[in-house]
Parts: structure tokens; C-alpha cells; sequence
């Protein structure tokens, strides 16, 4: 019976602990990312449109960059104590999602604005990064919700000392 307390409860530490912001659709979204700049990087040399197509490429790499950087960002603020954190230490999570967020609806704009293309598998590859950037601007805004709610109780427990 002891041991079974004692497994439950680590298992609850470590999952709500090491567990947030690794979402398995936000892991899983980076790695379709992944995934579609290669196919891009593979398509480049054939293409019709070697220069839009270039610029998908790095839309892929900025966005799986942000995102490795917010992981890391969490990974950091997970080696916080919940005690011990502060506004300082979320503020710059939460800016650096809306920049994030930013990014992604400059993206989406630039590939609602390409009118001139020549090749299939480049509107192919336009049609499925924007969807990309769409949930990923949707997996940002529940982020920000996660962030916001975590300085709404910093701010609570200051007020209470």
C-alpha cells in the first residue's frame, strides 16, 4: 500500500512538472515541420519556384528555431522552484510566444499573398505550411493561457506576503 502512495505520487510530480509545454501536438508539430523543410530542401532543386520555394524553406526553420527556444525557455523555468518564481521569470516566455506569434501570422500573410506560381508541389507545400502556421498560431494562444495563469498566481501568492 506504501509503495503504491509513494508510485503515485511520483508519478504525479513528474508529469506536472516536466510534462508542460511538451505537448505532444506542439513536439508533434515541430517534427511535421521538420519533416516538410526537408521535403521542400529535396523539391528546391527541380522546382519552378526555386526562390519561393527557398523562402518556405526558412519559414520552416525560423518556426522550428522559435520553437526550440521556447522549449528551452520552459526547460529553465522548470529548474525554478514554484516558490520561487516570479513575474521576471515568465514575463519573457510569455513575450517571447507573442513574437512567436507574430512570426506565424506574418507567415501565414506572406503565403496569402503569393499570387505568381508556377509548380504543383509549390502550391502543395504552401497549402500545408499555412495550415501548419494556422496551428501553430492556435497552439500558441493555449501557450500564452498556460503562461498567463502561472503569473496570475505569482502575482496572488506576492500579494499574500
Amino acid at each position: 500500500m506504501k509503495r503504491a502512495v509513494i508510485f503515485l505520487l511520483i508519478l504525479f510530480v513528474l508529469s506536472s512538472s516536466y510534462v508542460y509545454g511538451f505537448e505532444a501536438t506542439l513536439l508533434g508539430l515541430r517534427k511535421e515541420l521538420f519533416e516538410k523543410s526537408k521535403e521542400i530542401k529535396v523539391a528546391l532543386t527541380g522546382s519552378k519556384d526555386p526562390i519561393l520555394m527557398s523562402s518556405l524553406w526558412d519559414s520552416c526553420i525560423m518556426s522550428m528555431s522559435q520553437m526550440d527556444a521556447y522549449f528551452a525557455m520552459l526547460g529553465i523555468l522548470n529548474t525554478i522552484k514554484d516558490k520561487d518564481r516570479s513575474e521576471a521569470t515568465l514575463k519573457p516566455i510569455s513575450g517571447w510566444l507573442r513574437g512567436m506569434k507574430n512570426t506565424n501570422e506574418l507567415n501565414v500573410k506572406s503565403l496569402d499573398s503569393v499570387t505568381n506560381v508556377f509548380g504543383q508541389s509549390t502550391k502543395k507545400h504552401i497549402r500545408i505550411l499555412k495550415t501548419y502556421f494556422v496551428l501553430l498560431s492556435n497552439l500558441i494562444d493555449k501557450e500564452l493561457e498556460k503562461i498567463s495563469l502561472l503569473e496570475k498566481r505569482v502575482k496572488i501568492r506576492k500579494k499574500r506576503r
